[in-house]
C-alpha cells in the first residue's frame, strides 16, 4: 500500500515539472516563465494589463493601444487603425499614402497624399483630373 502512495506521488512531481517546464521559454539568450512574461523581440517583460502585446522590443496592452509599424499608440474612435506610424479613427479620416486625411465628400478616396471626392473627379496617375 505504501509503495502505491509513492508512486502514485511521484507522479503527481513529474506532472507538475511536465507543466512547468511547459511554460518555460527562452527570449532572446533568456529563459522565462510564459505566466508571467512576455518575449518581445528578445527582451523579457513583466506581463500586465488585459492583453499584453509586443510592438517590436515594446510591450503594450492591445486593449487600449495599438501598434504602427513599430510605434506604441493609443486607440481612439469608433473604428481605430493605423497610417503609418500613426493612428487615426478610419470612421472619420483615411490614410492617403501614409498621410491621415479627414473624410469629406460622398466617395472620400485618395490620389497619392491628396483626398479628393471620387463622385466628382478622378485620380489619373497620380493627379485630380
Amino acid at each position: 500500500m505504501m509503495a502505491i502512495r509513492g508512486i502514485a506521488i511521484l507522479l503527481c512531481l513529474a506532472s507538475l515539472l511536465t507543466v512547468a517546464n511547459a511554460r518555460q521559454g527562452v527570449c532572446g539568450d533568456r529563459s522565462y516563465d510564459s505566466s508571467f512574461d512576455i518575449c518581445c523581440d528578445g527582451t523579457v517583460h513583466s506581463k500586465s494589463g488585459l492583453r499584453p502585446s509586443c510592438c517590436g522590443i515594446k510591450k503594450y496592452d492591445a486593449t487600449y493601444d495599438m501598434c504602427c509599424d513599430g510605434t506604441v499608440n493609443s486607440k481612439s474612435g469608433v473604428r481605430p487603425s493605423c497610417c503609418g506610424t500613426k493612428s487615426y479613427d478610419a470612421a472619420f479620416d483615411m490614410c492617403c499614402d501614409g498621410t491621415v486625411q479627414p473624410k469629406t465628400g460622398i466617395q472620400p478616396s485618395c490620389c497619392g497624399r491628396k483626398k479628393y471626392d471620387a463622385f466628382f473627379v478622378m485620380c489619373c496617375n497620380g493627379r485630380i483630373c
